[in-house]
C-alpha cells in the first residue's frame, strides 16, 4: 500500500526509489504533500526531517488555499448555484422543511434557520449521498483493475483527493463530489491501481495505462478544477 507519513494533521505520501541520494519534499499543484526519499532512509530519519520542514510546508498550503479561495464563497441566498458531479444546481431558501437540507433532484432547499450552519450541512449531505454513488463507482472499476477493495471511507482528506490505506481500505474526499464523473472516475481507478502497487513505480503507470488510457488528460483537467470548486 501507499507508504504515508502522518505529522499533526498532515499526511504526506512516501515515495522511494532506489536512484535517489538524497532527501527531497514537494507540494505539489493539487497541494498533495509528497516525500522523495531514497529505500535506506527509516520511517524515524523520515519523521525528523519532514518536521525540520513544517513551517515551510504551512506557508506553502497557506497560498494555495489564498489562491483557491478566490471569489467562490457562497452568501446561502436563493438563486446561488451549487455543484454536485459535475453539475449546477440551483440553491432555494425555504421557510419550513423537516430536514436542514433537501435535494429533489432539480433543487437544493436549505432551511433558512440553517443558513449560518450550511457548509456542515452540505458536507454531510455530499458525504451521506457521495458515499452511496461512489461504492457503484467502485464497482465499476474493480473489475477492470483487477482488484478489490475492502472498503471505501468518505472523509474531509484536506488537499488529497484520495488515498489507499491498509488493509484494502480506500479514502476519498468528501469535496470530490462537486467535481465531474469523469474526473472522480480518474481519483477512483488511481487509488484501486495503488492497490497493486504501493508506490508510483513504473508498473504502477503501466496499469493504469491498461485501465484509463487517458489517465494524464484527466489528471491535468483535474489540477486545474481546484480554484473553480466552492469548497
Amino acid at each position: 500500500m501507499t507508504e504515508v507519513l502522518v505529522i499533526g494533521k498532515l499526511e504526506f505520501e512516501v515515495r522511494r526509489s532506489p536512484r535517489r541520494k538524497t532527501l527531497g519534499l514537494t507540494v505539489d499543484r493539487a497541494g498533495e504533500l509528497i516525500v522523495h526519499s531514497p529505500e535506506t532512509v527509516n520511517s524515524d530519519e523520515l519523521h525528523k526531517w519532514v518536521e525540520k520542514k513544517l513551517l515551510w510546508v504551512h506557508q506553502k498550503l497557506l497560498r494555495k488555499e489564498e489562491q483557491n479561495r478566490g471569489s467562490h464563497d457562497l452568501e446561502m441566498v436563493s438563486g446561488e448555484t451549487i455543484p454536485y458531479l459535475g453539475q449546477n444546481y440551483r440553491l432555494r431558501i425555504v421557510k419550513d422543511q423537516p430536514a436542514p437540507l433537501y435535494f429533489d433532484g432539480d433543487w437544493f432547499m436549505l432551511r433558512e434557520s440553517d443558513r449560518k450552519d450550511a457548509v456542515k450541512h452540505f458536507q454531510h449531505w455530499y458525504r451521506d449521498v457521495g458515499t452511496e454513488w461512489l461504492n457503484e463507482r467502485v464497482q465499476f472499476w474493480e473489475p477492470r483493475v483487477g482488484i478489490s477493495a475492502l472498503k471505501i471511507v468518505v472523509s474531509d482528506l484536506g488537499f488529497r483527493w484520495g488515498s489507499c490505506g491498509q488493509n484494502g481500505v480506500l479514502h476519498f474526499n468528501w469535496k470530490l463530489f462537486q467535481l465531474p464523473v469523469f474526473l472522480v472516475d480518474y481519483v477512483v481507478a488511481h487509488e484501486l491501481v495503488h492497490l497493486h502497487e504501493n508506490n508510483h513505480t513504473p508498473e504502477f503507470w503501466r496499469i493504469l495505462d491498461r485501465v484509463l488510457p487517458d489517465w494524464r488528460k484527466r489528471k491535468e483537467n483535474l489540477s486545474h478544477k481546484r480554484p473553480e470548486m466552492i469548497w
